[in-house]
């Protein structure tokens, strides 16, 4: 039984991206080639995201250690976020890495998905999220995320085109909770508008992230199953955006802190400070000159 391959065969020019019409042909030679493209820009940016990830990890942990939050599912992300990036600094060693790749990134989208649909129910049915939160859950939805995401690619191993159709089925979900948490904030008369964007924020990150990072580049790959010919240098640069995904990631261990609210509150309150000191001091200027006059 013949092995499944990549379904699409590269051809470096200066740049174009050339793909044959030849489903079962891969040129490895050529894929080195490839792959060297965005080797620098890749490092540079794994040498910034690898200190961060593993210090957010650790500042998560250290929230479920203190009781102040249960934020499992950022732990996975960014476990998984730097899976990738190691992962993608060896893409030269083996053809392996990239499958590793492919899983870890659909493990990420999996618990992006977590993120949005947590903070729906969160949002939309309190009493309902309240009485599920329980560590047992988190744990089953955490080894579900580690095991399906490993299914599926087993899967797209042999049907290639489920590789590039499954990342959006999870970009359809993130938007419906995203609009019926704003539907369901709009509603609400307890939550305060800095509570109301607290609230708000984790998945307005996800979103962002999901379209402006992740989608991009999955609609390239989707579209080289379609072009003969393919601007290299646009693939290279939604892939970069791609590796920028982890450093928005790691914006959501501040959306978990118990103190997020004074945090953003801080600049606001600096800002009045001073303006109020401002306001003070010329006042007593004026009362020095009145005094003297």
């Amino acid at each position: 039984m013949e092995t499944p391959r990549s379904p699409f065969n590269t051809t470096s020019d200066s740049d174009l991206y050339s793909i044959t019409a030849e489903p079962n042909y891969y040129n490895r030679s050529r894929m080195n080639n490839y792959y060297t493209e965005f080797t620098v820009p890749a490092s540079i940016i794994a040498s910034i995201e690898i200190p961060m990830i593993c210090l957010a990890i650790y500042a998560v942990y250290s929230l479920i250690k203190s009781k102040q939050a249960a934020p499992v599912f950022v732990i996975n992300l960014l476990i998984s976020d730097l899976i990738q990036i190691v992962c993608t600094l060896l893409l030269n060693a083996s053809l392996l890495f990239s499958y590793i790749i492919i899983w870890a990134g659909s493990i990420g989208l999996y618990f992006m998905t977590c993120i949005a649909v947590e903070r729906y129910v969160l949002i939309a049915h309190p009493v309902w999220h309240r009485s599920h939160r329980s560590v047992k859950c988190f744990v089953c939805t955490s080894l579900t995320g580690w095991l399906i995401p490993f299914i599926v690619c087993l899967v797209c191993f042999f049907i290639n085109e489920l590789v590039y159709i499954m990342p959006f089925i999870p970009y359809l979900v993130i938007i419906v909770c995203f609009v019926g948490t704003c539907r369901s904030l709009s509603h609400s008369i307890s939550l305060t508008p800095v509570k109301q964007q607290l609230a708000l924020a984790p998945l307005f990150f996800v979103v962002i992230s999901y379209t402006f990072l992740i989608l991009p580049l999955q609609i390239c790959i989707f579209l080289l199953l379609h072009e003969h010919e393919f601007p290299l240098s646009l693939f290279i640069f939604t892939f970069i955006l791609y590796l920028l995904n982890p450093l928005v990631d790691c914006l959501l261990y501040v959306f978990m802190r118990s103190d997020i609210e004074k945090i953003i509150r801080m600049p606001h309150c600096c800002s009045r400070l001073k303006r109020v000191q401002t306001e003070t001091g010329q006042t007593t200027s004026t009362d020095v000159q009145c005094d003297h006059v």
